[in-house]
């Protein structure tokens, strides 16, 4: 049987058909709706339909596909390139290797999918500003375009470092502008984060659900000055967070993984996607991570293939373990299917669980390639586990304190009904705590794309990844700017260094 979630979809999935498949318009909107969300829901004189087209870009390449996964992922010492060597060696020459290349078209794409998103954002706040509209829906449509701006701004400043500040609407000629200084481009994030939080709404009615929210605000907010070491703010925001009493853990940890686990108590933003064999408004993201094999078990690409560093970070006896890691020749529990041995059908022993689909999902969808799976972005344990690790920088009793017992809320989950296994951190020393909060967020947070950006702002990537023979410098902490776009600029745009 097909989920029962699936008979009804949140916002953002409908107005996907609406504002990216126009030519569909009329027999989407003809169709018996099933509880989606249809233009009847759109509040008159609203700017939803605008905010809910930008939602859609969230569904392109460059938030979801490989060249997503390899900048965000793989360049970590828990991933690799995955799939066969041959297969997209170059990514593999790139992002496990650090030999970048500037005219790659995945860079590329990452570049010009964030910038397209930013565009939509810049439309929306200068339109409500046209108005001088202030009313609660406005302001929300307003603050859900500055946390998509902010969004997109934070992978690029991460990626890119100085990039240019768009924050404005304007003819070609007049978005042409020069890199901007990293501390202008925080500064706009900052401005617009605060600015979505204190207007968003703590909660959605069903019918919307995943749209943005206060929650998300405030733990993007606190990624955002954890980045920046910024102990003192990044405590702050993640504790806004807790204090909304909105999330919580799940009891099992896999289980908001799955499927019908989307949008849970758990979640604070996902990438939203929906699929049947009629209706095709997927993501790419599970795809290409998909186990890759003929037949049965061709489920997708195989890139981003868990390491055999990662492997080994978990104790052996922790749940998450098989929760993260699919073993090849092993049963894979709760389905239970065995993937074939390694090495065939192709050459790797470990997959991704987390984006692993139900094998009775695939038949009842007659798919395989998991395009119904959304994408999670930022989930409540990652909250706690910032709260934990600003609060322990900080020092002092009570932050020490406190950091131990949200620490205790994430190993206590993860170690289920077992007494036995992941004892409470007790140390109440700050390095002794910190190298146990930082070993957590590996094994928590597994294959969500958290790894590398943590070792950059650890200051430890160099060691990690030269530890492992890795040709890594710091400058590879840095993509080369696209020389596509350094060529339209006419020299406007300057490379980065090294490159």
């Amino acid at each position: 049987m097909i989920n029962k979630k699936w008979m009804w979809q949140p916002v953002l999935i409908a107005v996907i058909a609406v504002f990216t498949v126009t030519s569909c318009k009329k027999n989407f909107l003809d169709r018996e709706p099933l509880g989606r969300f249809t233009e009847d829901d759109i509040t008159a004189g609203s700017f939803d339909s605008k905010v809910f087209a930008a939602y859609a870009i969230m569904r392109n390449g460059g938030f979801n596909n490989h060249e997503y996964l390899g900048i965000q992922s793989y360049r970590s010492d828990e991933s690799l390139k995955g799939s066969t060597v041959s297969d997209g060696a170059g990514a593999g020459k790139m992002f496990d290797d650090f030999e970048y290349d500037k005219t790659n078209g995945g860079i590329a794409a990452y570049w010009s999918d964030h910038y397209e998103l930013i565009n939509a954002a810049n439309d929306i706040i200068q339109d409500i500003d046209s108005t001088g509209a202030s009313d609660p829906n406005t302001l929300i449509n307003k603050g859900e375009a500055k946390f998509l701006r902010a969004f997109s701004y934070f992978d690029l400043v991460r990626a890119f470092g100085q990039v240019p500040k768009i924050d404005f609407v304007g003819e070609p000629a007049d978005l042409n502008v020069p890199k901007a200084p990293v501390g202008e481009i925080f500064a706009l994030i900052d401005a617009d984060l605060q600015e979505a939080a204190s207007v968003l709404p703590r909660d959605w009615e069903a019918k919307f659900t995943g749209r943005l929210t206060k929650g998300a605000a405030l733990a993007l907010q606190a990624r955002a000055y954890l980045w920046r070491q910024n102990w003192a703010a990044a405590l702050s925001s993640a504790k806004a967070v807790i204090a909304l009493n909105r999330y919580s853990l799940v009891p099992t940890f896999y289980d908001q993984f799955k499927h019908e686990g989307e949008n849970g108590p758990e979640s604070i933003f996902e990438i939203q996607a929906f699929y049947t064999p009629t209706n095709d408004l997927g993501i790419i993201y599970s795809n290409v991570q998909g186990v890759r094999g003929a037949g049965q078990w061709d489920l997708g690409w195989g890139w981003n293939v868990p390491s055999q560093v990662l492997v080994d970070g978990f104790d052996a006896d922790d749940p998450r373990r098989t929760a993260t890691i699919v073993f090849s020749g092993q049963s894979n529990p709760p389905y239970n299917e065995v993937v074939p041995d390694y090495p065939t059908p192709v050459p790797q022993p470990y997959w991704n669980k987390k984006v692993y689909t139900n094998p009775a999902d695939r038949l009842a969808l007659n798919n395989r390639f998991g395009r119904w799976m959304n994408h999670r972005i930022i989930r409540y344990a990652d909250v706690l586990l910032m709260a934990a690790e600003a609060a322990t920088e900080l020092g002092g009793t009570q932050n020490i304190d406190d950091a131990l017992g949200w620490l205790e809320e994430v190993r206590k989950r993860a170690r289920g009904n077992s007494a036995t296994i992941l004892p409470p951190v007790t140390t109440t020393d700050q390095g002794e705590l910190r190298q146990a909060i930082r070993d957590e967020r590996f094994v928590e947070l597994a294959m969500e794309e958290q790894r590398f950006w943590d070792l950059v702002r650890w200051g430890i990537d160099v060691q990690v990844l030269t530890g492992l023979g890795k040709n890594y410098m710091i400058k590879h902490r840095l993509l080369p700017i696209p020389q596509g776009e350094i060529d339209k600029s006419g020299g406007i745009l300057i490379q980065n260094p090294d490159y």
